[in-house]
């Protein structure tokens, strides 16, 4: 078993040499001495011991503390450390890389944005979770999955996702609208009261990724193909963007949310100037606080022939490719996704990645929208699945931001949306 292991790992570091090497001179040149781990035992010979995981600092680091003491009093001699990172995904990017870069056996779990996973996989930074390393999916929500996949292999385990939804006034319209042309059929309610029909978050930034790639889903289309660098925009592709910037010229959706971001839209919103919003869970709470409180709903977002797709988010875990432990961070991997643990996850407002959660009446009574977020979780999908996602997600923001704003034929956004995919790794 243990050379079984080790030979793994040397095939992964082999294969992702020339990656390496060109990721660490933009880095630290320190001689990628290794720097050991800090958990106070050393791994044995079959990849088992005390190991550490990291994390940036999360309100939902609570529900990885819960877990982590639960393992830790079952496994006395395989301990699990857990180390938290910055606030900032930036510095904690940063932080991993450098790690990575220099092969340290420091961290043997690196937890992980689900924008992240491809190219911590194609750098050969994860061990792939396959052969010995296979943990059991099932049960698990299938765009979780997919989130933590990259060419068609598994490297990171869903710990916990995240889905948006279509807020509603509840006082203006009698139910969510299931399609667009329904709502644009509401939209004269809106007329009515002096506010805005729709927003989302539409300003230059990652969150104009997530809501263009959400309507272009809708329509069929996609951006990236499945290995994550092929360009794979179509007609499909072209409509969703046409319906975005149609929806602007239209007044469905104001000029203002060009400005928006996730603060803006759920402020304006609270405030009662739109009728419907689209915006991740937290506000389904936080709008009690607001002057539309008890006045609203929430539904799956719409779609062109019924409920359409919500951009999936959340975290995923990996196996450091240079951990001295292996076959513990794969159970504790697996330990991650048990009932209990995922229940932890319910309870500091987070989402679980187990399928069941959703369906414990118990959970339902305190969180009533765990139905509506499962629905919308079950029909999501992941962000492009790329290598160079930073690169990638920018070619898509910054020209459909330019299309919304009329500064280039829809058909030109997506040329320049292609050449910057193609070059995205230059």
């Amino acid at each position: 078993m243990a050379l079984n292991k080790k030979a793994m790992r040397r095939a992964v570091i082999a294969t992702s040499s020339a990656a390496l090497l060109v990721l660490t001179a933009c880095g630290s040149d320190d001689g990628g001495s290794d720097t050991g781990s800090d958990t106070g035992a050393a791994a044995s010979d079959e990849g088992r011991g005390p190991i550490t995981i990291v994390e940036g600092q999360d309100p939902l680091n609570a529900a990885l503390e819960n877990i982590i003491a639960d393992w830790n009093a079952e496994n006395p001699d395989e301990q699990v450390t857990f180390k938290p990172l910055a606030r900032e995904a930036n510095d904690q990017y940063a932080d991993i890389a450098q790690r990575m870069q220099a092969q340290s056996d420091e961290y043997d779990l690196v937890a992980v944005d689900v924008t992240n996973t491809a190219e911590f996989a194609a750098n050969g930074w994860l061990l792939p979770l396959e052969g010995d390393n296979a943990i059991d999916t099932d049960g698990l929500l299938p765009a979780t999955v997919e989130s933590g996949t990259y060419n068609g292999t598994l490297y990171a385990a869903p710990k916990n996702t995240n889905g948006a939804f279509l807020y509603y006034r509840t006082d203006l319209v009698d139910q969510a609208p299931a399609t667009w042309d329904e709502l644009k059929a509401e939209c004269p309610k809106a007329e009515e009261a002096g506010i805005a029909c729709y927003i989302g978050q539409f300003s230059n930034y990652e969150g104009l990724t997530v809501n263009t790639t959400e309507i272009v889903n809708a329509f069929g289309g996609s951006f990236v193909a499945e290995d994550g660098l092929t360009p794979a925009i179509d007609e499909q592709t072209a409509e969703g963007l046409q319906f975005i910037v149609d929806s602007f010229e239209d007044g469905t959706i104001p000029a203002a949310a060009q400005t928006y971001t996730e603060g803006e839209s759920q402020t304006a919103f609270g405030n009662g100037e739109a009728l419907f919003m689209r915006t991740w869970p937290g506000f389904y709470t936080d709008g009690e606080e607001t002057s539309v409180a008890g006045n609203y709903g929430i539904a799956v977002l719409p779609g062109v022939d019924g409920p359409g797709v919500s951009t999936l988010g959340g975290y995923n875990v990996g196996i450091s490719a240079f951990t001295d432990a292996p076959a513990t961070a794969r159970d504790f991997l697996e330990f991650m996704q048990t009932r209990q643990s995922q229940e932890y996850y319910a309870e500091v407002g987070g989402a679980p990645v187990l399928a069941e959660v959703y369906d414990d009446p118990e959970i339902l009574e305190q969180y009533p929208y765990f139905s509506t977020l499962k629905e919308a979780l079950e029909s999501a999908k992941p962000r492009p699945a790329s290598p160079y996602y930073s690169a990638v997600s920018k070619a898509i923001s910054d020209n459909a931001y330019a299309a919304i704003r009329g500064e280039k034929p829809v058909q030109q956004a997506l040329d320049d949306t292609q050449a910057g995919i193609e070059t995205a790794g230059n």
